[in-house]
């Protein structure tokens, strides 16, 4: 067996796979952070077992079957679980971050809410891809740690962001694809992608609603940090469940709403909504 380790916001797990598995976990965390140094809070064990592919915590078996996708969804998923669960040091937020000379854009939002399918989009027009997924701020800081998995895009989601950037089938041996998910590498979006840890300078929270006009609206500070609240994952974990640090983000930080029905509305009009 070989051991890959993962470091996220002062976390780590280890993730114990056999060597039939290593392509799989390059293509997962190949840019991650990889601390041996620090002692794992976790392990994940990736195997195969009776001919089928299994991912266990300890004792519990989190996934058994044959599907790929479906793996590297479940794998990818409680890496994140077990590296935020726990964590008081800071807010872990549900969202996707992006930067531009180095200026960090935050697009917090759950499931559904477009995020994913927006930050491709920025991603495939020269913006830095840090995240689709989540970010942690520490306290009292306004600079981001993004966990750096591949965009996990719905497929109606690629056919409407990426349609004129990015050729699916032609990437198709280099991407993992599901019946409804297509987790596509970064890179393959911007080549000249840069992982960095960029302030947050701007705010946006997008929502989709095909077919609407484009509508962007300048929040109070108070608005956005009820906002940010919304997508914050670890607010048991801190004190006043992490109020004052969202209304913090929030006096420091412009927000916006962003509502628009296609992505041909932001190619003409989303540089005049940027910093």
């Amino acid at each position: 067996m070989k051991t890959r380790y993962v470091n996220f916001a002062g976390q780590s797990l280890s993730i114990e796979y056999s060597p039939d598995f290593s392509e799989l976990i390059e293509f997962l965390y190949g840019d991650t952070n990889a601390d041996p140094s620090d002692s794992p809070d976790a392990t994940l064990s990736v195997r195969e077992e009776d001919g089928e592919l299994t991912l266990h915590c300890g004792d519990k078996q989190l996934y058994r079957g044959n599907e790929n996708s479906a793996l590297a969804t479940t794998l990818i998923r409680e890496t994140i679980h077990q590296l935020i669960d726990r964590n008081a040091d800071g807010m872990a937020l549900h969202a996707a971050a992006l930067s531009r000379n180095s200026r960090g854009i935050l697009i917090p939002g759950q499931s559904g809410s477009g995020k994913t399918s927006l930050s491709t989009w920025l991603a495939a027009r020269g913006f830095n891809y840090l995240t689709d997924e989540y970010v942690f701020i520490r306290h009292n800081a306004n600079t981001m740690q993004a966990f750096a998995r591949p965009p996990n895009v719905k497929v109606r989601g690629i056919e409407a962001a990426l349609e004129h950037f990015f050729d699916m089938d032609k990437h198709e041996d280099q991407t993992i694809q599901g019946k409804h998910v297509a987790m596509i590498p970064f890179r393959l979006l911007n080549p000249e992608n840069i992982q960095e840890n960029p302030t947050v300078d701007l705010i946006l929270f997008p929502r989709f609603i095909k077919n609407s006009d484009l509508k962007l609206e300048k929040l109070t500070k108070a608005k956005s940090g009820l906002a940010l609240m919304e997508s914050l994952v670890n607010a048991r974990n801190l004190n006043g469940h992490g109020f004052d640090e969202a209304a913090r983000l929030a006096r420091d930080t412009p927000g916006y709403r962003l509502e628009y029905g296609g992505f041909d509305q932001l190619q003409e009009e989303f540089d005049n909504i940027l910093p």
